[in-house]
């Protein structure tokens, strides 16, 4: 940035005392001069160039984007798109991220907030688009939920795990956080859990007895997934503006951009479109891919499909949580869920109502199961007021158990088995919405 500039530079003007010449300078420094040329070196921007050599291993994982457009235009196999897009798209995500956490930091706080809150689930988004838009509504739920399970269970389990083994400091056996700030996001979470079981709840009632219940389940869901914004922007307000001292350290890594503004704006807005193409030709080519590895629809979204989005923030809170600050490992994944919950999850309902789609709010009453069960495991921890690493093993047990209920699924029968659907709009109530009660532009019929 050109604030660590003007510093290296003045670093540097201070050892040019006078009658010395700047050649003088450069062929015989002083050790101070030295110390000021090796601090200039290192604060200096490293560019894209800096940040790909930083991370070999994602970086050598964008080879996959190109394979998977590649594939998917030379008609290969499903399995072989559906594999190439998926690697190819952990990269851009993390790019992703990494333009985000940069311009983030020349933009202020309150527009750096509306930023990560814009693209740190943009992965997500972009899945839940495309799969909305070919009418895999399963695929979709299955995505939302196993994102908020991943972060909540996995990337925070292994953040206490790894943390508590090797990020301990001298004379503690506990990892320590700021109260105050993870009661906010467990309040947050139950809000979330309470908003999404209403609507699986009133169908699991009103199944048998009402055959309106599916339009009054998708209307309800349309009016909640609006309450949910109006809720998260309160949170992200509350957070960032209201009171940011409850939500503990800052990382004062995070203050030094890599990247300049411009570069990653470019880079940002080239990753967006190239995830976008890899999400679509990957969600294009799941079908085919169940069939020739015998998975059920609920595993890949359960289980595989949150690794794309989530393996940055999994990398990130492990990394912090081995410096000892567990506030910010926290608020990876704990807040992830809460962007998750609270803005993804309506979100993809409006975008299911702009595309004509059934997309609601009934996750039926197993994943509500499992939700709930995750949430509460987690707020145990956070009310104990610290971490070790048994915490983290059995939060990563949790986790796996899940997974083993999806893997070991019948095909034949889903957990989000299709309700008998009526979608027809009741004659009175307060669901029997106008047609003109669309979005501007949308399909008038639901």
């Amino acid at each position: 940035s050109e604030s660590r500039r003007v510093k290296a530079r003045r670093r540097i003007s201070s050892d040019l005392r006078p009658g010395n010449s700047v050649g003088e300078f450069l062929l015989q420094p002083s050790n101070e001069s030295k110390e000021s040329l090796d601090s200039a070196l290192t604060d200096a921007p490293r560019g894209l160039g800096g940040v790909l050599l930083e991370s070999k291993f994602l970086s050598a994982l964008l080879l996959a984007v190109p394979a998977g457009v590649a594939a998917r235009w030379t008609d290969q196999a499903d399995a072989v798109v559906f594999s190439t897009n998926f690697l190819g798209i952990i990269p851009l995500a993390w790019l992703i991220g990494k333009c985000t956490e940069d311009l983030a930091t020349v933009t202020g706080e309150v527009a750096g907030g509306l930023l990560n809150a814009t693209f740190g689930n943009v992965v997500e988004m972009l899945l839940c688009i495309a799969s909305i838009r070919s009418g895999q509504l399963t695929i979709t739920k299955c995505t939302l939920l196993g994102s908020i399970l991943s972060n909540l269970l996995l990337v925070m389990g292994c953040s206490c795990l790894f943390g508590g083994i090797f990020g301990l400091q001298d004379g503690e056996r506990t990892q320590k956080f700021t109260e105050a700030g993870a009661n906010v996001q467990v309040v947050m979470l139950l809000l979330a859990v309470l908003c999404l079981g209403l609507p699986t709840a009133y169908a699991d009632t009103m199944e048998d007895v009402d055959q309106d219940f599916s339009w009054e389940v998708l209307v309800m869901s349309r009016y909640l997934a609006v309450l949910l914004l109006v809720a998260y922007f309160l949170y992200l307000y509350f957070q960032i503006v209201s009171h940011p001292e409850l939500f503990g350290e800052e990382d004062d890594g995070g203050d030094e951009a890599d990247m300049a503004p411009g570069c990653a704006t470019a880079v940002l807005a080239l990753c967006t479109v190239m995830c976008t193409v890899s999400t679509e030709y990957l969600i294009g080519s799941i079908q085919g891919t169940l069939e020739s590895f015998n998975l059920t629809k609920e595993f890949v979204g359960v289980i595989l499909l949150p690794i794309i989005g989530n393996a940055a923030e999994h990398y990130t809170a492990i990394t912090v949580a081995l410096g000892d600050k567990m506030d910010l490992a926290l608020g990876v994944a704990v807040g992830s869920s809460c962007q998750m919950a609270l803005l993804v999850a309506p979100f993809t309902v409006l975008v299911g109502w702009w595309y004509d789609q059934k997309m609601s709010l009934d996750f039926h009453s197993f994943q509500m199961f499992v939700l709930l069960g995750s949430v509460l495991v987690v707020a145990s921890v956070l009310w104990s007021r610290q971490t070790h690493w048994l915490y983290g093993a059995m939060m990563i047990v949790a986790y796996v158990a899940v997974a083993i209920v999806y893997f070991c699924e019948s095909g034949n029968a889903s957990v989000f088995h299709d309700r008998p659907a009526h979608f027809q709009r009741p004659s009175s109530g307060p669901a029997a919405l106008p047609p003109h009660a669309a979005p501007p532009g949308a399909p008038r019929h639901v």
